[in-house]
């Protein structure tokens, strides 16, 4: 139904904006539900732009999930870029749903995906958009629950006193339970403490309003308290059955061109690796896999309901999964006939490797990514990770053989012990890459080298490590380049500023929610996209705020202090984790 307020949206708003598809809705696969006719509505909010949305796949699994309840009717919104907020501020009209153009602040439950720190001010420029208070302690029984979860919600203090409820780890058990408890408490005259109270008590639900923080004269934390019945520790949910997890086959086809515009599989979740640095990996864990023919069988549902050219097998290590070597046959086999190609993320390196790019021969030849970290045999023995750079140019060679172009490596620097050695050898194995293909085709081949900074993430073994400052960082950079005297070798660097912003907003506690607030008076948001960073804008809102943001990215940490994130666990206890810092340090020794 097209309402007036739709009307002005698509008439008066959308022909000004650029990309106006991305905000029209209208998608093929949508869910088309009479709002009047369910027990609940959701609006599944991603605080970024809707081309990196519409490419997550998490996004689409929940919506799946939502929408195959019939109580429930669950609608999409994404930050708007900066020329649709204008217009939306200008006019006095809020942010909207895509299904229903239905603002908001009239649902019943908005919930963010977080993916990245440097999108936490998008997330309060959205509740601000939406019309919607920012803080939990602001709202009242009209306003929406908020709720949050993804990759980044085992440790989001900053945040805290702006979500009601978030969910840590796979949602896929415990779903159904959150959104039956808002139901029964919707239908009651109970406040909604009450409701808080009994989302504690869900597995893997943390509500920061039933904890209060204390802390010690040098800023360390000294306690958390409980309340209401909440637990003194929450954690992580893992899926039980991951072959048959719910997985969306009629996923949302968008209007307008997306980062990952393709068909998305989940072949594995979890990683079989334990590199001392990656966050990711924890969470996840423990590993789960789908088999081959469930895989097929995913295929096969999803080509059928979007028309795709290109499935991508995704994981956090796709190489890793096991049997690779006759799932990607299997698959084209069943598509090569209907021109479907195979599209392989970063993939790890080992002596698999060699193999891979052979395999793939239905993929175009575009590009190879792969993320040997590091390019030295000692800093490998830091982080614990278990790769050659012989198992790596025999890829690169196979690669070469395939037909490929590209070749794509993800460095990082900033890591415990770290020598210019160890910066030059990224130069040195990139260009032994690049030569290996001369060795084939008298001609050598083009390196994309990503560099990126290393950030101490909480729940890993570095959470206790100090982030090098962005002086240390900006000398790496510069002998790196340096050391590159080859046209074939591109080398872009991550920027130093927005890694030390992450730093401070991934290490941080709830007090940096103040800063949060006064950059959003200062109009700060899309802090990921590098058109609208400003590091000058934040060091004025730490120093508004009175925080010193170095003492969160730059400062060690003692093994005994309690950390912001404690209050969580995701798998990994304290004494692994200790354990395996130490085995670090005796490596770096």
């Amino acid at each position: 139904m097209e309402t007036p307020f739709k009307r002005k949206i698509l008439n008066r708003v959308l022909p000004r904006v650029q990309k106006p598809g991305q905000y029209a809705g209208g998608e093929r696969n949508q869910a088309v539900k009479d709002p009047e006719g369910v027990d609940l509505r959701v609006a599944l909010a991603f605080p970024d732009t809707y081309a990196v949305g519409m490419s997550h796949l998490g996004l689409q699994i929940l919506y799946h999930m939502l929408n195959q309840r019939a109580d429930v009717f669950a609608e999409r919104v994404f930050a708007p870029w900066i020329d649709m907020e204008a217009e939306l501020r200008t006019r006095d009209l809020p942010l909207y749903a895509l299904e229903t153009f239905t603002p908001m602040c009239d649902f019943d439950v908005v919930g963010f995906s977080m993916q990245y720190e440097l999108c936490y001010t998008n997330l309060l420029n959205m509740l601000e958009l939406g019309g919607i208070p920012v803080t939990t302690d602001a709202r009242t029984g009209s306003d929406p629950v908020i709720l949050g979860g993804g990759s980044i919600s085992a440790a989001m203090e900053p945040v805290a006193p702006f979500f009601d409820a978030i969910l840590v780890g796979d949602a896929e058990d415990v779903l159904d339970d959150i959104i039956d408890t808002i139901i029964r408490w919707k239908h009651t005259n109970a406040r909604r403490q009450a409701l808080f109270e009994s989302l504690a008590r869900i597995p893997g639900v943390y509500v920061p309003s039933l904890y209060t923080v204390d802390y010690n004269a040098d800023g360390s934390i000294e306690k958390f308290t409980a309340r209401g019945g909440a637990p003194m520790q929450i954690s992580k949910t893992t899926v039980a059955d991951f072959e048959n997890a719910p997985h969306p086959v009629r996923p949302v086809v968008p209007n307008v061109q997306t980062i990952h515009d393709r068909i998305n599989v989940e072949i594995m979740r979890g990683c079989p690796n334990q590199c001392r640095f990656c966050q990711a990996v924890k969470h996840y864990r423990p590993l789960k896999y789908r088999s081959i023919d469930k895989i097929l069988e995913l295929c096969e549902a999803t080509y059928g309901n979007t028309g795709y050219e290109e499935i991508s097998l995704t994981s956090l290590s796709t190489a890793d999964y096991p049997g690779i070597e006759r799932l990607i046959p299997a698959i084209a086999r069943q598509f090569n006939d209907r021109h479907v190609n195979v599209c392989l993320p970063s993939l790890r390196i080992k002596e698999e490797l060699e193999s891979l790019p052979d395999l793939v021969s239905t993929v175009r030849k575009s590009g190879l990514t792969m993320a040997p970290e590091v390019a030295t045999d000692r800093l490998r023995a830091i982080i614990r990770k278990q790769i050659s750079n012989d198992d790596l140019l025999r890829g690169c060679a196979a690669a070469w053989k395939a037909g490929y172009r590209l070749l794509k490596f993800y460095f990082m620097i900033g890591l415990p012990t770290e020598t210019d050695e160890d910066l030059r050898a990224i130069v040195q194995l990139a260009d032994q890459a690049s030569l290996s293909r001369k060795r084939l085709y008298r001609k050598r081949g083009k390196i994309n080298v990503a560099i990126s900074s290393h950030v101490p993430k909480p729940h890993t073994p570095f959470q206790w490590e100090r982030m090098n400052t962005r002086e240390e960082i900006i000398a790496k950079q510069r002998i790196i380049r340096t050391a590159n005297r080859s046209s074939f070798l591109n080398l872009k660097f991550h920027n130093v500023d927005e890694s030390y912003l992450e730093a401070v907003f991934s290490r941080g506690d709830r007090r940096l929610a103040a800063a949060l607030l006064r950059a959003r008076e200062k109009g700060l948001r899309m802090d990921a996209w590098s058109e609208c960073f400003d590091m000058l804008a934040w060091e004025e809102v730490f120093e508004d705020t009175g925080i010193d943001p170095d003492a969160y990215a730059y400062r060690e940490r003692r093994t005994d202090e309690i950390m912001p994130w404690d209050i969580v666990t995701i798998g990994s206890p304290r004494h692994y984790l200790i354990k395996e810092r130490k085995r670090a340090h005796e490596a770096m020794a």
